[in-house]
């Protein structure tokens, strides 16, 4: 009788390890593959986390990171135009209010720097040779070599710096520095320096949703590296150009700058920042 009742429970554990293994099998086959059998990351995403709307990202600072960020946002500022969730910055400091670019960080996933109605969309294209992100944000345009080439020894300073990727099993792994300074990690005034460095995690968990996870480390101006992370979802009825919040003309925006102080249209650095 021991017997018996020992061998139904153990052929329950494996039925129930067989349901687990098959479940998980048939989730990686739904995932769809290029023809190197590589996770096919292609397709029009949408979702995330709340937008870049001034609010402060978990950081612990650096002495350097803190008399930046304190000054962005000291009493000083309390004059200074623009107001980002109610909180006073020195936009003549943000590089979007001179229609820069927004910087890799602010620009996202998992940040955005403006909210759309589908939560902010992002295309991405796969080839065997890199992977190309396109945003609806200023119609900004990213690569990640996937060809196994490494960082350039003299490296150009871009706002999106440069970008390669490796696969690591069903996850990309990607590996970006030389990012220039002038961006910002946030809209609530936190700076950064060119030796941001930012690794991040592309995983397709099904044929419906993508994974990011992003870990930024900067010596200079953060004690200790963050990491965020964002699920996006598969959204093929949706387009880049679709106008919903999101063909966002930074000149047009500009134009209507009056809303938000006078001298915010002008050359970056009205006010000099501490050394």
């Amino acid at each position: 009788m021991k017997n018996r009742l020992m061998g139904s429970i153990i052929g329950l554990v494996v039925l129930a390890c067989s349901a687990v293994v098959l479940a998980q099998t048939a989730a990686a086959q739904a995932i769809p593959r290029t023809p190197d059998g590589k996770p096919d990351l292609s397709g029009t995403w949408a979702g995330g986390g709340g937008f870049d709307s001034g609010r402060s990202l978990p950081l612990e600072l650096t002495k350097w990171g803190k008399d930046k960020f304190t000054w962005n946002r000291g009493p000083e500022a309390a004059n200074a135009p623009g107001v980002y969730g109610g909180q006073k910055v020195r936009v003549d400091q943000d590089p979007t209010y001179h229609c820069y670019p927004g910087g890799l960080v602010r620009l996202g996933p998992p940040t955005r720097l403006i909210a759309t109605g589908g939560g902010g969309l992002y295309e991405i294209i796969q080839t065997p040779s890199k992977v190309i992100l396109l945003f609806q944000y200023q119609h900004e345009v990213r690569q990640i070599f996937t060809d196994g080439r490494g960082h350039p020894k003299n490296l150009e300073l871009t706002w999106n710096g440069h970008s390669i990727g490796r696969w690591d099993d069903d996850t990309l792994v990607v590996d970006t520095i030389g990012l220039r300074d002038e961006s910002w990690l946030d809209s609530a005034g936190h700076e950064h320096s060119t030796q941001l460095h930012i690794v991040e995690r592309f995983r397709r968990v099904d044929a419906e949703t993508l994974e990011i996870e992003r870990t930024i480390s900067d010596p200079i101006a953060l004690a200790k590296p963050f990491t965020m992370g964002v699920v996006l979802k598969l959204s093929p009825d949706k387009d880049l150009d679709d106008n919903i919040n999101g063909g966002y003309d930074c000149t047009q925006f500009m134009m209507r700058k009056s809303a938000f102080g006078e001298g915010i249209g002008g050359v970056m650095g009205i006010s000099e920042p501490p050394e």
